[in-house]
């Protein structure tokens, strides 16, 4: 996936680089549809609990949670992965779910650690948003985990001079 995206995703080259005969394969799997939607689930559930784990032992929350996500982008973000998923799901719809699922993860995960930096729920949802944003940009560029890392810690080191906004102030 990583190498081809989704045209590299067929039988015979997995079963090939596995070492098995495409019939073992089929064994396995009910086809190819059955394991694109295998491969899918598993990278949903590798992604979330990656993410998870990376900001499970900040204990003190918060920034401390920011800065242990950015440290650890380089292991949680593929740019070769999430553009080929991105690429998949505008015309499937096990992908869409599955990216949709890893969206919705990643977005909670930020809104907690930001809820935990600004008082103000609503801005914490609009400062989680920024990276959750930036990082699906970057899936549309040619953008390295070392680059999207930098901007993560610069904008970490913003993070304290959010203000909070006042009651209905416009976003």
């Amino acid at each position: 996936m990583a190498e081809e995206g989704l045209p590299g995703v067929r039988i015979d080259r997995i079963a090939a680089g596995l070492g098995v005969s495409k019939g073992s394969f089929h064994h396995h799997f009910d086809g190819a549809a059955a394991y694109r939607l295998s491969l899918l689930e598993r990278y949903e559930t590798q992604a979330v609990a990656a993410m998870e784990r990376a900001t499970a032992d900040a204990s003190a929350g918060g920034l401390e949670q920011l800065d242990a996500l950015v440290a650890s982008l380089e292991r949680l973000y593929d740019a070769r992965i999430e553009t080929a998923l991105r690429a998949w799901a505008i015309h499937d719809a096990d992908a869409q779910r599955v990216m949709a699922g890893i969206d919705r993860a990643r977005l909670a995960m930020l809104q907690e650690i930001w809820a935990d930096i600004v008082p103000d729920p609503r801005t914490a949802r609009t400062a989680a948003l920024i990276p959750h944003l930036i990082v699906i940009g970057a899936s549309a560029s040619p953008t390295t985990a070392q680059d999207l890392a930098a901007v993560m810690r610069l904008l970490a080191r913003v993070a304290p001079a959010i203000p909070e906004l006042p009651g209905d102030a416009p976003i």
